[in-house]
C-alpha cells in the first residue's frame, strides 16, 4: 500500500494531462466533423463513454493486481503512447471522411454513424485506459480501516483539481504557444513521466509475497465487499446525478455566454470553475474522517443542497446580469482583470452545486462498501453508471430539452430532479432506520430549492443583453438600471433556445437578431454591408452562375444574390436552424429569400460542408461574427480558406466581411497573412462604417472597368 502523500502529485498531474488530451482531441475532431452540436455531442459521448467503460473493466483488474500502483503506471504509459499516435489516426480519419463524402454525400444518419465510428477508432484505446487509472490508484492507497473511503474522495478531488490546471493551462497558454500537436505531445511527455515514476514506486511497494514468488500467480482476489445499500440503487443514483450535472453544464454554457462574451476563453473559464468545485468537493469529503461510514441520509442531504444551490442563481434572476455588468470594470486591469470577472460570475452560478457534486461521487462509492476490499470494482462501476447518465444528459439535454423546453425550463427541471432524488433517498433512509428526524434537513433544503426554482428567473436583460460583448453601460443610479432592464424586456419580441445557440429578435430601429446575447445583424442598420457585400462579388465576377453564402442571418445577402440575372443557384449554409425565423421576419428587405426557388438552405457547420462537398462556386460569401466568439475563429483559419479555395471555380472568388471594431490590429494582420498564404490575389475593400471586405481570388485576374460602371 502506498501513502496518499506520495500518490497525490501523480493523480494531480494525471488529471491535468487528461484534460489537455480531451481539449486537443475535441479541437482536432471539430476540424474534421465541424463544430455543430451533433458532431460535438457524438465526440464527447465517445470520450466519456470510453472513460466509463475503462473504469468498469479495469477497476476489477485493479483489485486483483498484486501491485495496483504498478498497474497505474503501466496504464499511464499506455495512455501516453496511444495519445501520441492519435495525430496519425486523425489524419487518416480526415481523409477517409472526405473521401466518403461527409454530410453531403452520406446524409445525416449515415454521416453521424461514420463520425461515431471514426471517433471511436481514434479515442477508444486512450480513453478506456484513462478510465482505469483512478481505480488503480485508489486501490493502491486505500486503507482497510477507512470506513468512509475517504481516500477515494481525496484522489478523485486531486485528479479533478489537476484537470482545472490542465484546462487553464491549455486554454490560456499552451494551445496558443505550442499549437494543437505541440500541446498534445507535451502532455504525453508528462504522462509518460508519471507512468515511469508510478512503476518505480509500485515496485518498492508490491506485496512481499509477490516479490518473493516472482513466477507465481498474483494473489487471489479479495472477497467482494458487503454494501449496506443495494448496489443497483447506488448505480441508479450515480446515473441520475450524472444526468443532472451534465445537463446543467449545457445550461451553464448557454446561460452564461451572454454575460461572459461567448469566447473560447469564457467557455474555458466555465469548465475550469465547474471542475474546481468538483475537485474541491471531493477533497472536502476526505476531511470528514475515516471512522464514520457513508449513509443514504448523507446522500439525500447532498442532493437537496445541490438542488438548492442550483436554483439560487435562477431565483436571483437579473441580479446576476447586473453583477456581471458591474464586474466588467475589472477590465481596467487588462485581460487578467476581465478573466477574473468571468470567474467570479461563473462561481456565483456554478461553483456551489459543483462543490456538492464533488462530495456526492465519493459518497456513492462509500455506500457500496468499506475500506480497501473491492474498492477498485466499486469505484469503476459507480464511475461507469455516472458516465452513462452524463452521456444521456448530454444527448437529451442538447437535442431535446434545450431546443424544446428552453434553457431556463431545463434549469428548473434539473433542480427538481435532484430535489426528487433527495426526497426518495430521505424516505428510504427513514424507513430503514426509523429515525425520521434525520430527514428534516434534506426536506427543508428540498422545499427551499423548489421555491427558488419556480421564481420568475432571468429575463431578456440577462439572456439577450450585450453585457459580455462590453456594449452595455446603463446609468449607475437605480432609474438608469431599471431603464436598462426594461429596454431588453420590452425590446425582445421573440426568442428561442436553438440547437446551437440562443437566438432572439429585438425591435427598435428595424429588426436586429441576437445570438447568445450579441447583436449579429440588423435588417436596416447593417443593410449596406449585408446587401452590397454579396452584390459586390456578383459585380466583380465576369459571369457568375453559382454562389454559396455562409450564414443566413437576416437573409439579405442570399436574397439579393438570388435576384441577380444569370445567377442560377444560391446555396446557404447555416449552423443554427432557429435563424430561419429571423429571415422569415425580414422578408420585406431580403426579397423573400425563403420563397426563392434558386435559394437552397442547409443547416450544418460550414467547414464540414466545404470540406466534403463536390460542388464548385463562382462566389463564396462569408459574413461571420467577431473572431473572438467561440466556434467563429475556425472561419478565419488556413484550413477553412484552403477548403474554400477547393470549392471555387477557376475564376471564383471569396468575399469575406471582417469587423474593424472589437478586434486588435494583430488579429487583422494575422487574418490577412493567412489569406495571402492561401490565395494568389487578395484585396481589401473598405465599406462605409467600421467594416472591411476581403476579396480573395482563386487565380490572378483583372476587372473590367466598363462592366463595373454598367453594374
Amino acid at each position: 500500500m502506498v501513502s496518499l502523500r506520495r500518490a497525490a502529485p501523480l493523480l494531480f498531474l494525471s488529471g491535468a494531462c487528461a484534460l489537455i488530451y480531451e481539449t486537443v482531441w475535441l479541437r482536432e475532431l471539430r476540424l474534421i466533423f465541424g463544430s455543430s452540436t451533433f458532431a460535438s455531442a457524438g465526440v464527447t459521448a465517445i470520450y466519456i463513454g470510453g472513460l466509463g467503460l475503462g473504469a468498469a473493466l479495469l477497476g476489477r483488474r485493479a483489485d486483483e493486481h498484486p501491485s495496483p500502483l504498478r498497474l497505474y503506471g503501466n496504464l499511464e504509459l499506455l495512455v501516453a503512447a496511444s495519445a501520441a499516435a492519435t495525430p496519425l489516426l486523425l489524419w487518416l480519419a480526415r481523409h477517409g471522411y472526405v473521401l466518403a463524402g461527409g454530410l453531403g454525400g452520406l446524409g445525416v444518419v449515415l454521416a453521424t454513424i461514420v463520425r461515431l465510428v471514426l471517433a471511436t477508432v481514434i479515442l477508444a484505446v486512450p480513453t478506456v485506459l484513462l478510465g482505469g487509472t483512478l481505480p488503480a490508484a485508489v486501490r493502491a492507497v486505500e486503507e482497510d480501516e477507512d470506513a468512509r473511503r475517504a481516500g477515494v474522495g481525496l484522489l478523485y478531488g486531486l485528479n479533478t483539481l489537476g484537470a482545472v490546471g490542465g484546462t487553464a493551462l491549455s486554454t490560456f497558454w499552451l494551445l496558443e504557444t505550442l499549437g494543437n500537436r505541440g500541446t498534445l505531445f507535451a502532455a504525453t511527455a508528462v504522462g509518460a513521466g508519471i507512468g515511469l515514476v508510478a512503476r518505480r514506486m509500485g515496485r518498492f511497494n508490491a506485496p512481499a509475497k509477490a516479490r518473493k514468488e516472482k513466477g507465481s500467480k498474483a494473489e487471489a482476489p479479495e472477497p467482494a465487499s458487503t454494501a449496506a445499500v443495494p448496489p443497483r440503487l447506488v448505480f441508479g443514483a450515480a446515473a441520475l446525478v450524472g444526468f443532472a450535472f451534465f445537463t446543467m453544464e449545457l445550461v451553464w454554457y448557454r446561460m452564461l455566454a451572454p454575460l461572459l462574451g461567448g469566447s473560447t476563453y469564457s467557455f474555458g473559464c466555465i469548465l475550469a470553475v465547474a471542475l474546481l468545485g468538483v475537485g474541491a468537493g471531493g477533497a472536502a469529503y476526505a476531511t470528514l474522517g475515516k471512522s464514520r461510514p457513508a449513509t443514504v441520509g448523507g446522500f439525500a442531504l447532498t442532493c437537496a443542497l445541490e438542488a438548492a444551490l442550483l436554483a439560487l442563481p435562477l431565483a436571483l434572476g437579473d441580479r446576476v446580469a447586473l453583477l456581471a455588468l458591474g464586474l466588467r470594470s475589472l477590465q481596467m486591469f487588462g485581460f487578467s482583470g476581465l478573466a477574473w470577472s468571468w470567474a467570479l460570475v461563473t462561481s456565483v452560478v456554478a461553483l456551489g452545486p459543483a462543490f456538492v457534486a464533488g462530495v456526492q461521487f465519493p459518497l456513492l462509492v462509500g455506500l457500496l462498501g468499506r475500506g480497501r476490499s473491492g474498492v477498485g470494482r466499486d469505484l469503476g462501476m459507480a464511475y461507469a453508471w455516472n458516465t452513462a447518465g452524463s452521456i444521456a444528459g448530454s444527448v437529451l439535454g442538447g437535442f431535446v430539452l434545450l431546443p424544446l423546453a428552453g434553457a431556463v425550463a431545463t434549469w428548473r427541471a434539473s433542480a427538481v430532479l435532484l430535489a426528487a432524488l433527495a426526497l426518495a433517498a430521505a424516505v428510504w433512509q427513514g424507513r430503514r432506520s426509523a429515525r425520521w428526524t434525520a430527514s428534516f434537513a434534506p426536506v427543508a433544503a428540498v422545499l427551499l430549492a423548489v421555491v427558488m426554482a419556480f421564481a420568475s428567473g432571468p429575463t431578456a436583460a440577462w439572456r439577450h443583453s450585450s453585457v459580455g460583448a462590453g456594449r452595455s453601460s446603463p446609468a449607475p443610479d437605480p432609474n438608469g438600471v431599471r431603464q436598462w432592464l426594461g429596454l431588453y424586456q420590452r425590446g425582445v419580441v421573440w426568442e428561442k433556445d436553438g440547437r446551437e445557440s440562443s437566438v432572439a429578435i429585438k425591435e427598435g430601429e428595424g429588426i436586429a437578431f441576437l445570438v447568445n446575447g450579441k447583436s449579429d445583424g440588423g435588417a436596416l442598420s447593417d443593410a449596406s454591408t449585408q446587401v452590397m457585400s454579396g452584390l459586390l462579388g456578383a459585380m466583380l465576377h465576369p459571369d457568375p452562375k453559382s454562389a454559396l453564402v455562409i450564414g443566413m442571418g437576416t437573409g439579405e445577402t442570399a436574397g439579393w444574390l438570388g435576384k441577380v440575372p444569370g445567377l442560377d443557384r444560391v446555396d446557404v449554409v447555416e449552423i443554427e436552424p432557429a435563424i430561419e425565423e429571423v429571415a422569415r421576419r425580414c422578408a420585406l428587405v431580403n426579397e423573400r429569400v425563403l420563397e426563392n426557388p434558386k435559394v437552397h438552405v442547409v443547416y450544418e457547420d460550414a467547414r464540414e460542408v466545404l470540406l466534403t462537398s463536390r460542388a464548385k462556386y463562382d462566389i463564396i460569401f462569408s459574413e461571420p461574427s467577431n473572431p473572438y466568439r467561440a466556434g467563429i475563429a475556425s472561419l478565419f483559419t488556413r484550413e477553412f480558406y484552403e477548403a474554400v479555395k477547393e470549392r471555387l471555380s477557376s475564376r471564383g472568388m471569396l468575399v469575406q466581411w471582417i469587423q474593424a471594431y472589437e478586434v486588435d490590429p494583430r488579429t487583422v494582420q494575422t487574418l490577412m497573412a493567412t489569406l495571402v498564404a492561401v490565395f494568389p490575389q487578395v484585396e481589401l475593400w473598405h465599406t462605409n462604417g467600421a467594416d472591411m471586405l476581403v476579396v480573395a481570388r482563386a487565380e490572378q485576374g483583372t476587372y473590367s472597368a466598363q462592366r463595373l460602371r454598367d453594374a
